[in-house]
């Protein structure tokens, strides 16, 4: 009799995270944000008061393992969807209209990725506002990566003017209703995402690393966006507040190194680590710039004392974090490229030029970037993964090659280009841009992450997805390619390639050793 009730609850359970998924056609979750386009413009409907959270025991574990574990079997065992288009361009519009739908509830990466990740927001999609990007040409491409943009933004905002405090993930669990979830503990980037989406659809916040090219769009979203903020503006000022006193050590003037944090590599146990140090001092500069910071931060000294602690010159990279392995193995981690996207560094800066130069040298002595562009290391290191990822998916936070930082990786080598004419750059660019087309006609998709050798990656009881929307990142790349190479090849011949330009000496892995004490 007990049997048979456990087998009831467990099949209702399956039902419930098949019905909660806001992308199944079963689904019965609604909207509460609507955007609506109205004279090139948006307005929106706002009914995000009738919001509901449930965070009691039962629903944290529905979501957290009940929904993850059918979602990803699923992925796995039953669906991976790819286009059936035969060239690229017909590959990126199916993405699109698969991916980018106003009509449901937000944006995320797809398949068994139906919760809300909220640093997408500032990480894997912060190209989606870039109108440099001309996008698909079907007449409302542009207005799509807007709506979905903004309506992923007014929900996670909806959710947190309910639960103020900063997660790593949002899970419809009901029409209406949302559980708050950290994978696996509390996030570095969640607020940052926020603060990033926001300062972009106000137009305050560039969603491309540099100016490339000619706008082909305008932006629409800036009057939404302002009542958005105005609306939301003490739900920011709390979520900065509890972010900032929860993860930064005022004293060292760095993160915590008694805490992990999820970030974009949230799989891997890290302390105090270079990418989370990054991502605060730039959510702190969004803070200030949209005036929700509970007090200021001198983002110049703080700037400094990251790159004092993190860079090692002699090896010419960032450290990965401050753990005592990461500075005995002086531990490298590819998510270092989120210096390029936040504006912390830039490579066209003669005195910033140096930190890029030398890490892509490293990347190419190590076969970081091969097959192609990028693993976020060498190795796999899965005894710093936590528990079920290492149990599930151990080279997923190492050496499996993700798509997201591949662009990234392609866009500094031609910021590189465009900065120095050095044409090895531009080469690099060509070949890792070329890979991801033959992968993407083989794959029909542009999947999320390969294996080592370049094949789709798969493990027993995860399978990565096809076609995820951050094929916009790559639209952005090869925007930036075609406006590169045709500036540079209009006004100069390619330069062989130089040292850039030293920078003083900094404490690197010594200073590093002893700041974590």
């Amino acid at each position: 009799m007990v049997f048979a009730i456990l087998l009831v609850l467990l099949a209702a359970a399956i039902a419930w995270a098949v019905v909660t998924n806001p992308f199944s056609r079963f689904s019965v979750i609604k909207q509460t944000y609507v955007a609506e386009f109205t004279e090139e413009a948006f307005t929106a409907i706002n009914e995000n008061h009738k919001l509901r959270i449930r965070q009691s025991w039962p629903w944290r574990t529905f979501s957290f393992y009940v929904k993850s574990f059918v979602h990803i079997a699923s992925t796995r065992y039953v669906a991976s969807p790819g286009s059936s288009a035969k060239t690229v361009d017909g590959i990126i519009a199916d993405i699109h209209a698969h991916r980018f739908r106003p009509e449901k509830l937000l944006l995320t990466s797809g398949d068994h990725f139906s919760s809300l990740f909220v640093r997408n927001l500032g990480v894997f999609y912060y190209p989606m506002l870039d109108a440099q990007v001309v996008g698909v040409k079907n007449g409302h491409d542009w207005h799509d990566r807007q709506a979905v943009y903004l309506q992923t933004l007014a929900y996670a905002l909806g959710v947190f003017d309910k639960r103020p405090i900063p997660v790593t993930t949002i899970v419809p669990t009901g029409s209406r209703h949302a559980t708050c979830m950290n994978y696996y503990v509390y996030p570095s980037d969640t607020v940052y995402g926020v603060l990033f989406a926001l300062a972009a659809l106000l137009g305050k916040e560039k969603a491309a690393p540099f100016a490339y090219g000619e706008k082909a769009h305008t932006l629409g979203t800036v009057p939404a966006a302002e009542i958005l903020l105005h609306e939301y503006k003490a739900t920011l000022k709390a979520l900065y507040k509890d972010y900032r006193t929860t993860v930064f050590d005022e004293s060292t003037g760095l993160i915590r190194t008694d805490i992990h944090l999820s970030g974009a590599k949230d799989i891997t146990r890290r302390t105090c680590a270079f990418y989370d140090n990054v991502v605060f001092w730039k959510t702190s500069e969004l803070a200030q710039t949209l005036g929700v910071a509970d007090k200021k931060i001198n983002l110049k000294a703080l700037k400094q004392t990251i790159l004092d602690t993190f860079w090692l010159e002699d090896e010419g990279y960032f450290l990965e974090d401050l753990s005592t392995e990461g500075i005995d193995a002086k531990y490298y981690s590819s998510d270092w490229l989120i210096v390029l996207t936040t504006g912390f560094l830039d490579p066209a800066d003669p005195n910033e030029q140096k930190y890029f130069a030398r890490n892509v040298e490293y990347i190419q002595r190590m076969g970081i970037d091969k097959p192609f562009a990028i693993k976020y290391q060498h190795e796999t290191r899965a005894h710093r993964q936590f528990f079920w990822a290492r149990v599930a998916f151990a080279a997923y936070g190492g050496d499996v090659v993700w798509s997201f930082w591949g662009m990234e990786y392609i866009k500094v080598l031609l910021r590189l280009y465009d900065a120095t004419g050095a044409a090895n750059y531009l080469e690099r660019a060509n070949f890792h841009l070329k890979a991801y087309e033959k992968a993407m006609l083989r794959d029909g998709g542009f999947p999320e992450v390969f294996d080592d050798k370049g094949k789709l990656y798969e493990t027993w009881i995860y399978r990565s997805i096809r076609q995820t929307g951050w094929v916009i990142g790559f639209e952005q790349a090869r925007a930036m390619r075609d406006a590169v190479g045709a500036k540079q090849s209009a006004h100069t011949k390619p330069k062989p390639a130089g040292k850039p330009k030293a920078t003083p000496k900094t404490l690197g892995a010594k200073k590093a050793r002893k700041a974590s004490r």
